[in-house]
């Protein structure tokens, strides 16, 4: 699907037959079944951005997205993936991880940046990740600050837990910011996917105190 601007309202008209509106209780967290970050915080965030730094190569960006799917799918939630290079490739994972997701494969991260607008409002999801692994400085530079802040504010009424992949730190509003720095190894590589899971350190730079929404 692109994410062309001109295909936003197109795209919420679609959103809205796929999926009706299903309505959930306010949580404070979501579970995502990587043991670091389950034991240190519960899980994500809800109602509110993750920024996650995938600062090398192989650092486990797509294994988080593939736990991610899989958690979702477990617990019969919506997922929403914006692809802003087309990055994501749908046959590394089983079939059934994907039957939920949403996903938007964007031209530019100007167009990918509109698509998150759009999502973060939408009550139908129960998690957005917007892939911003492969921009470059100056494509990030050139998002503004108050974008970011809108877009936290849209999150903090839908009550979803909103990821940002990103190189490097730049989503100021960000309530939890951590860090994916270690490759795997050729050897690491061949292990099953959710023993690489449990092996990924979790290394936090910032945690916010959210408020009570349960």
């Amino acid at each position: 699907m692109s994410g062309h601007s001109a295909n936003i309202p197109a795209l919420r008209q679609l959103l809205a037959a796929r999926f009706p509106t299903a309505v959930r209780a306010p949580a404070s967290v979501f579970p995502v079944g990587w043991p670091a970050l389950d034991e240190a915080l519960g899980g994500l965030p809800k109602g509110a951005l993750t920024e996650v730094i995938c600062a090398a190569p192989s650092c486990g960006g797509q294994l988080l997205l593939g736990q991610l799917l899989r958690q979702t799918r477990a617990q019969n939630v919506r997922v929403a993936l914006i692809d802003a290079h087309d990055a994501f490739d749908p046959c590394s994972w089983p079939p059934d991880w994907l039957a939920h997701l949403v996903w938007v494969r964007a031209r530019t991260v100007g167009d990918a940046m509109q698509v998150a607008d759009l999502f973060a409002r939408d009550a139908n999801l129960g998690l957005v990740v917007l892939d911003l692994r492969h921009a470059t400085e100056r494509e990030l530079q050139r998002i503004p600050a108050t974008q970011w802040y809108r877009l936290q504010r849209a999150v903090e009424q839908s009550n979803a837990p909103f990821v940002v992949k990103t190189p490097l730190a730049r989503v100021p509003s960000a309530q939890l910011r951590f860090v994916l720095e270690g490759s795997h190894s050729l050897r690491t590589d061949s292990a099953p996917r959710l023993d690489l899971m449990g092996q990924l350190p979790f290394v936090p730079q910032r945690q916010r105190r959210q408020a009570n929404v349960g």
